[in-house]
């Protein structure tokens, strides 16, 4: 465990009072340095596999047979797993990938119920993370591994650079960022090369003045939650501005990337190239969605094992199917997440194979956590991910707005009137909505003083509070 890779995790990690004492001294380390020759090892490990699906198939077995071996050896919970399914006289360095299916499925309730005994190392030599919780759903806490920042950021910059994004290239940030001082609504972090701009409150004055500061440092990638960024372009059109200089990429986060957003985003900044990727706080699965392919995700083998299930845990083979995903992840091993069942559904494009190098295809991706889904009087499904128009002139009047739902067929459009904005900018709105989806959804206005962000800022397009089980 080399003290480089866990001090770049200590600094993104830290809270504002120590990034800011650091920031002199970090901004003066050499990217190079700053990264540390493990990220260098896996951006070349990654680039290679990438080209050649021997080497990633071969990589993906070791990976995987340690990981298994790594839990046998340190968790009392998986070796009696194992033990049940292999027997006691079981070999981690003769396992095939198809193996583990013989492994139960694990959530979030067998790893609390397990507690440290999934741990494969002392708990002191880890990381507690934790998930924020959503849809009524409580937290669930975990364990990385203290090192892991250099690899995981070397995969997350492999995804980046296919836009032209690299390590010494600025960026300005739409997250959920706070300031001590209220009057401060942005920051630079020279270490990170990062503008970082509030998203509560993100009025036209607000705007106004990111686009000034992104102009000055002549920026030209957004990075954080589409739900921010798109809410930034539309009061670009509000205040009738853009960047100075071309936008040439857009890094989403955390969120689903929906096409409208898309759509936005462009007409807006123009033919904004994107880079959206997959994957989850708890390290066990990444994808990248493919060249020329919007829509469509590809995991990486080096990352972890990928599995799509149907809902009797069987895999999922037939094209076009929904599963859910299952993932092993091979990035942070100290609490092994070993079929992981991550609540996220996606449709089947392509197996994993030997032969592909372990990458399996997916698309329709739809995160259970934050469906974008609606559901009508009859109790039907219905994706909301194409509803809004193109034009951003459809948006006139109206500031921002959100889907909330909690009983079939309701949809309560909660919105915030801009300067000049009617209630016949909200009707013209709600009827246009209604007729998209044949009347199957009625759409309630209610105008509300801003819309509410979960506690790490992000604003969900839909509020879905029906459980998706039953529908």
């Amino acid at each position: 465990m080399k003290a480089m890779d866990i001090l770049r995790g200590l600094y993104v990690r830290s809270p504002r009072f120590v990034q800011n004492a650091a920031r002199p001294l970090v901004s003066l380390v050499p990217t190079q340095l700053k990264f540390g020759r493990s990220y260098a090892d896996w951006r070349q490990r990654i680039s290679r596999a990438a080209v050649d699906p021997a080497f990633a198939a071969d990589q993906h077995l070791v990976s995987l047979r340690k990981v298994i071996a790594k839990a046998q050896a340190g968790s009392p919970f998986y070796r009696d797993q194992m033990e049940s399914a292999f027997g006691k006289a079981f070999d981690p360095s003769r396992l095939m990938p198809e193996d583990v299916r013989r492994l139960p499925v694990q959530t979030k309730s067998s790893f609390k119920a397990a507690g440290d005994a999934v741990l494969a190392v002392p708990r002191r030599q880890l990381d507690r993370a934790e998930t924020s919780g959503s849809n009524g759903e409580p937290s669930f806490a975990f364990y990385l591994d203290k090192d892991r920042s250099p690899r995981e950021m070397a995969f997350v910059y492999d995804g980046w650079s296919r836009i032209g994004f690299d390590e010494n290239t600025p960026r300005a940030s739409f997250r959920g960022f706070a300031f001590d001082n209220e009057s401060q609504v942005y920051d630079w972090d020279p270490a990170l090369k990062e503008l970082r701009c509030a998203v509560f409150p993100l009025g036209e004055q607000e705007a106004a003045r990111y686009v000034d500061e992104i102009d000055r440092r002549q920026i030209q990638y957004f990075y954080g939650y589409p739900s921010a960024i798109e809410l930034f372009c539309r009061r670009l059109v509000q205040i009738g501005r853009k960047p100075q200089r071309p936008i040439l990429g857009i890094l989403p986060i955390s969120e689903p990337l929906y096409d409208h957003q898309r759509r936005l985003m462009r007409s807006v900044l123009g033919p904004v190239q994107l880079a959206p990727f997959y994957g989850l706080s708890e390290k066990v699965a990444f994808a990248i969605e493919l060249e020329g392919d919007e829509g469509i995700y590809e995991f990486n083998p080096l990352y972890g094992l990928t599995e799509l299930l149907d809902e009797d845990d069987n895999p999922v083979t037939e094209a076009g199917r929904e599963g859910r995903i299952v993932a092993t992840g091979f990035l942070s091993t100290g609490m092994p997440f070993i079929r992981y069942d991550t609540r996220d559904f996606a449709r089947l494009v392509e197996l994993p194979t030997a032969d592909n190098g372990y990458r399996l295809r997916i698309a329709g991706l739809a995160p259970r956590r934050k469906p974008g889904f609606l559901i009508s009087f009859e109790g039907q499904r219905i994706a909301a991910l194409d509803i809004a128009p193109e034009d951003p002139e459809f948006f006139k009047g109206i500031s921002e707005y959100q889907f909330y739902q909690n009983q079939p067929g309701i949809v309560i459009m909660r919105y915030i009137l801009s300067e000049g904005g009617s209630v016949a900018d909200v009707e013209r709105m709600a009827n246009h909505f209604a007729e998209k989806v044949r009347h199957t959804l009625s759409f309630e206005p209610q105008q509300v003083t801003k819309i509410a962000g979960g506690r790490s800022g992000k604003r969900a397009f839909i509020d879905q509070q029906l459980d998706l089980e039953f529908y």
